[in-house]
């Protein structure tokens, strides 16, 4: 991001105070959930529901190893999916809930509008803005700026960032047909860090971040969310970016002149069509980033056999002599 944008997002957050006050605190939701776990079929329903009428409240899903090792957004990050479920001390069971870095009670009533009572209304002295941009064609910049609006005693406090694919459309082992907000990387691995609030009423700092891509993320679907803890882990400010612009040349599930896949969605099989140099190679990854499948096409008339894969959303990659071009498919 250049310094035109910067100076631009701490003009905008000086709107929000014309002289020194608290302002909203943003709420978030953290969600330990599994895409083997049953239970969590049976209450996350309740729990979106409630969630979808405080559109105010911001959410991130992580999916943990414990207790289902199976599932397979939990195998896509599994250290940095347990670290966050190990910084609540929570490690073990799913569902489970985390507001304002407040634990609920793994028998709370996640569908109860009152599980949100006490966060909201609340105030802080800390501003908080966030913008993700694509940096090259594998890649994301975040950029994070935290400014002082009013006064506090708060000096050292904890940031931790998060990439998120905010719907995936697959059937899971648990009968559940998308899985929302996905967390997908952490900023900074596995841990928080530290940082330094500003000192004075008005001041701001940065923080920027680059991370790489995926080639399983809909890019289109990618935002950032941040969240400043105190040493308590209560929430001090939290800030959620918009979606990832990609840059051009950026591969994605899309269709052109070059490269087309169809029928897609398909429940037997796949032709890859376009302005292709062959023979090329293909390889097919599911939702987890897990290779299956890898062969050649040897001419336009090949197909892609995929009846024998689970229903669920696929990542196909096609390389030729030329460039390599990706698509996200769909088996029914």
């Amino acid at each position: 991001m250049n310094r035109v944008a910067v100076f631009l997002i701490l003009c905008v957050m000086g709107f929000h105070v014309v002289s020194a006050q608290q302002i909203p605190k943003r709420v978030v939701a953290e969600h330990f959930t599994n895409t083997y776990c049953s239970v969590c079929a049976s209450r996350n329903p309740g729990f979106y529901t409630n969630l979808w009428g405080r559109p105010q409240v911001l959410h991130i899903a992580y999916h943990p190893s414990a207790p289902y090792a199976a599932c397979p957004l939990s195998m896509h990050n599994v250290a940095e999916n347990n670290a966050r479920t190990n910084y609540y001390g929570i490690f073990g069971g799913t569902p489970r809930l985390v507001i304002q870095g407040g634990v609920l009670s793994a028998s709370a009533n996640y569908g109860d509008a009152s599980i949100f009572a006490a966060s909201l209304g609340q105030t802080t002295s800390f501003d908080m803005n966030v913008i993700v941009e694509a940096a090259g064609t594998d890649s994301v910049k975040t950029t994070i700026v935290i400014k002082k609006v009013d006064a506090s005693s708060l000096s050292t406090l904890e940031l931790y960032g998060a990439l998120v694919e905010d719907t995936l459309f697959f059937a899971a082992a648990n009968g559940e047909a998308r899985s929302y907000d996905v967390f997908r990387k952490a900023l900074w691995g596995t841990a928080s860090i530290s940082v330094t609030a500003p000192a004075a009423v008005g001041d701001s700092v940065v923080y920027t971040q680059k991370s790489a891509l995926n080639t399983v993320w809909s890019r289109s679907r990618m935002y950032a969310i941040v969240m400043l803890q105190d040493g308590t882990k209560s929430m001090v400010q939290a800030a959620k970016s918009d979606k990832l612009h990609p840059a051009a040349g950026m591969t994605g599930p899309v269709t052109g002149s070059v490269f087309t896949v169809y029928p897609n969605p398909s429940n037997t099989s796949i032709k890859v069509g376009g302005d292709l140099q062959y023979p090329c190679g293909y390889q097919l990854y599911n939702i987890a980033g897990k290779r299956i499948k890898s062969a050649i096409l040897d001419n336009a008339a090949s197909y892609i056999d995929i009846s024998g894969y689970a229903t669920g959303q696929y990542i196909l990659k096609v390389t030729d002599s030329r460039a390599m071009y990706s698509a996200r498919i769909e088996k029914r």
